[in-house]
């Protein structure tokens, strides 16, 4: 039998992460750039494949990589060959050839609307977003000028790649990495974890563990029980298709979601292809009808495969000695790319919790209100995705209008019917220009005005003649601006060291917004 040193006197000195993918090697990360001190190891099985499709992210994951991990940006760049996210485009809401832009600068969606009759020039990012254009705008001289500082985005990242370089900077840091099978595991009289069980019968103990075993849920849910609490009634998909198409050298700045008949397709850029994937409802579709209507819209894509998921959460994110990370707490769906940023928050409230001695209880109650209360707002606001999209009349769609749980978002629906945007009448400029999460007062404000809720509108905040002329000049600039691939060529090859110089600031969005991620929690 193999054992792990424990720390006798009662410290928290060694972590055992079972699972590697982006979760594990996140929190690993997360904690060795927290915490040097503590002994971290990965026990992963190269027997079990990761999910391994595009993965889209949301803005939190630029200041979490490069501000609060360190990890940086010029290397990020070259091994990873991220392409930039300024927002989702969804295909969604009305019937009909219709689309709105979600993106992720500071947009005046009432303006746009009532002075235009249409959402696509909200914001800068919007219009970058119409015309496929980058955040790098050409100058006189030739020379390129960044946007970065003042737009934020996300990326759009190779989820292999992604976890391959994890991987190398798990090294770096001095974290163990173990080639095990994990099949099973010991409990103390306690009722906590003692140790892990490999295949060959070797058993490793550590004084915390991570559940990071994907939907399996290992520790959290198979061996301490923690209660699995279903979304099912909010959230009726359970399967994807990935499959890869090509997209002729053409990057599009955005995520792209098309709704399908039993669901909607997500499509993500990368420098090789888009990755695409249909998200539907068993209930309503079979694996083979869904990949029909997938090749139906893209006749040119590659082989697929099926992905089978739960949406839910379980009761506890820390239980006992385990705390559980990504897929093995909760999933909601692929809609909003909220996978990663849910780990990254899992992670802030992790280290800000820390125990630092193992007998530590007293936090475990507010660890876990906090992280079920963000996976359960994601619920609600997801649902206000299915209940209101009239873009298809298929029995799907019917049924997600007629039956969707959005409980926890009625009052938020409420607010807007009343007076829309429902952030116009309660920040003012300074604080609307603040970064902040995808998915607040905004996020309902750009959800609901683009499926054509119906609302009562607010006084706008911009006369008609001050927001043409905001208009113009953000036309003029996106006039300017490079394409998205040029963009990044342009990044990486200049002189000026672009890239570093927006991470670095601390008047940046990117500074700004890990101030605020870091008070978050």
């Amino acid at each position: 039998m193999q054992q792990t040193r424990r720390d006798a006197a009662g410290k928290t000195a060694t972590v055992g992460i079972l699972g590697g993918g982006t979760s594990g090697y996140l929190t690993a990360l997360s904690m060795k750039r927290a915490r040097p001190e503590l002994d971290v190891s990965v026990i992963e099985s190269s027997r079990i494949p990761v999910i391994g499709v595009g993965e889209a992210t949301t803005s939190e994951i630029v200041p979490y990589l490069h501000r609060i991990l360190g990890l940086d940006v010029h290397e990020f760049y070259r091994e990873l060959k991220p392409t930039w996210k300024l927002g989702i485009k969804f295909v969604w809401g009305l019937p009909g050839d219709y689309s709105f832009n979600f993106p992720f600068d500071f947009p005046h969606p009432l303006e746009s609307l009532l002075y235009e009759g249409h959402l696509r020039n909200t914001s800068l990012l919007s219009i970058l977003m119409e015309q496929k254009k980058g955040l790098v705008v050409s100058r006189r001289d030739g020379a390129g000028h960044s946007l970065l500082s003042s737009s934020p985005y996300a990326y759009h990242l190779d989820n292999k790649r992604f976890v391959r370089y994890l991987q190398n900077q798990a090294d770096r840091a001095g974290i163990l990495r173990l080639n095990r099978e994990i099949v099973d595991a010991e409990l103390s009289e306690n009722g906590d974890i003692a140790c892990l069980v490999a295949s060959d019968s070797s058993r490793y103990a550590y004084d915390l563990y991570v559940d990071c075993s994907g939907f399996r849920s290992l520790l959290l849910e198979h061996k301490l029980g923690s209660k699995f609490i279903s979304y099912a009634d909010s959230l009726f998909t359970d399967r994807a298709i990935p499959a890869d198409v090509p997209h002729g050298g053409v990057l599009k700045p955005y995520t792209r979601a098309d709704s399908m008949r039993s669901g909607w397709c997500w499509n993500i850029p990368q420098l090789e292809s888009d990755h695409c994937g249909y998200v539907f409802s068993s209930a309503f579709c079979s694996e083979e009808e869904a990949v029909a209507e997938m090749r139906e819209k893209y006749p040119e894509m590659g082989e697929t495969r099926l992905i089978k998921f739960r949406s839910g959460r379980h009761e506890e994110f820390w239980k006992g000695n385990v705390i559980a990370v990504g897929n093995s707490y909760g999933f909601v769906e692929p809609l909003e790319s909220t996978a990663i940023q849910m780990m990254l928050y899992e992670n802030l409230a992790m280290m800000r919790y820390f125990p630092v001695q193992k007998s530590e209880q007293h936090n475990k109650p507010i660890v876990n209100r906090y992280v079920a209360g963000k996976w359960d707002y994601l619920r609600w606001f997801l649902g206000i995705h299915y209940r209101f999209n009239r873009k298809y009349d298929s029995p799907f769609w019917k049924h997600c209008r007629e039956h969707t749980n959005i409980a926890g978002a009625e009052e938020a629906l409420r607010l807007f019917q009343q007076g829309a945007p429902l952030s116009y009448g309660r920040l003012d400029e300074a604080k609307r220009r603040a970064p902040r999460p995808a998915f607040d007062e905004f996020g309902y404000d750009m959800l609901l005005l683009g499926q054509g809720v119906p609302a009562s509108f607010v006084k706008p905040l911009e006369t008609r003649e001050a927001y043409l002329g905001k208009l113009r000049g953000r036309e003029w600039v996106a006039r300017g601006a490079l394409s998205h691939e040029r963009s990044l060529e342009v990044l990486q090859a200049g002189e000026e060291d672009l890239l570093s110089a927006h991470i670095a600031d601390d008047q940046s969005w990117v500074g700004v917004f890990e101030k605020d991620l870091r008070q978050r929690v």
